[in-house]
């Protein structure tokens, strides 16, 4: 039910018009998460800075790796951040529910390829409302050093801020 629920949710969001061949100066394509609608759904965030509902998905290495505990992730697990404004829900005045799409993030575990950022890299593909497309975030590689700086703060955690959320 779970996965169906959000799989429903993002399907909606994989016809906004991705355009898959999009790359992040770090050299990850958008196409790389292809079919990400589909995938594990690991938990959301709510960030009271932005004002942003976050869900965080994962394909099927990330959240193999969380179900067993593992303290690093293998080479090849992929965590998506897809985050999304808020409004009030018209039919529940005291809920809020998904707006509008702000952006697609994720972090890619490759540690031979991105040395540099503790094994990750990273790509942000920010969505603009007005024109209905997405547009890659940064110039440089080295923009996405402000995505490592913060993560850095979670290195015990091999750089990963979310845990995963278990059914119980």
């Amino acid at each position: 039910m779970r996965k169906a629920f959000f799989g429903a949710l993002l399907t909606g969001l994989a016809f906004a018009g991705e355009p898959w061949d999009l790359e992040a100066p770090t050299g990850l394509k958008f196409g790389l998460i292809k079919g990400y609608e589909n995938w594990h759904v690991v938990a959301t965030h709510f960030r009271t800075d932005k004002n942003e509902l976050r869900y965080i998905i994962g394909n099927d290495k990330a959240v193999e790796a969380y179900k067993k505990g593992m303290k690093k992730f293998p080479d090849g697990a992929i965590l998506v951040k897809i985050g999304y404004s808020l409004k009030k829900n018209p039919a529940w005045e005291a809920s809020l529910e998904p707006d509008v799409i702000q952006r697609v993030e994720f972090m890619v575990k490759d540690s031979k390829r991105f040395k540099d950022t503790g094994g990750w890299g990273f790509a942000r593909f920010v969505y603009d409302a007005k024109t209905g497309k997405y547009k890659v975030f940064g110039k440089s590689a080295q923009d996405y050093m402000q995505c490592f700086s913060c993560h850095k703060l979670v290195e015990k955690k091999d750089y990963v801020f979310t845990d995963y959320v278990r059914r119980r």
